[in-house]
């Protein structure tokens, strides 16, 4: 083994923690770098999809599920709100309930962070044949099993 191979070898963590510590870091700048041109942040990125994959739910409800406290959740509401991401409305079995809702104009937004998720996605795993791709992602889903906690995915 060469000395510049043998030096690269002794600069990877012998951890896998670590490892996928290190490339969820820099997924996550990525990802935050190609959200940026959209106007959106993870946090909305993740209410959306909550929002997209359960459909309307209640606002306390999304609250909850994303671990956020009630003004936290007012104020990205608002915020996506103002850009026509998402409906509030009065529950109308419960008038003290706002329902929070998918908007066309947020499934559309979802759809262009569908594609910048895959530049992402290809960017860092150029290295890799199809194949290994379908293998990592075998293990990520193992490893990822049970229902996805929303609040650690936001609170990050």
């Amino acid at each position: 083994m060469s000395a510049s191979r043998q030096a690269q070898a002794d600069l990877v963590p012998a951890h896998a923690t670590v490892l996928i510590a290190r490339v969820a870091r820099v997924v996550r700048q990525r990802f935050e770098q190609v959200l940026a041109p959209l106007g959106l942040r993870q946090r909305h990125v993740v209410a959306l999809s909550y929002l997209r994959g359960y459909g309307p739910t209640a606002q306390q409800k999304l609250a909850d599920r994303l671990r956020m406290d009630a003004s936290s959740m007012v104020c990205l509401l608002n915020e996506l709100e103002e850009n026509d991401l998402v409906v509030r409305q009065r529950d109308r079995a419960d008038r003290r309930r706002a329902i929070v809702e998918l908007s066309p104009q947020g499934e559309f937004a979802l759809c262009r962070v569908d594609k910048a998720v895959q530049i992402v996605e290809d960017e860092m795993m150029t290295r890799l044949s199809h194949q290994e791709r379908a293998t990592l992602h075998e293990l990520l889903v193992k490893l990822n099993s049970g229902d996805p906690d929303w609040g650690l995915i936001v609170n990050e």
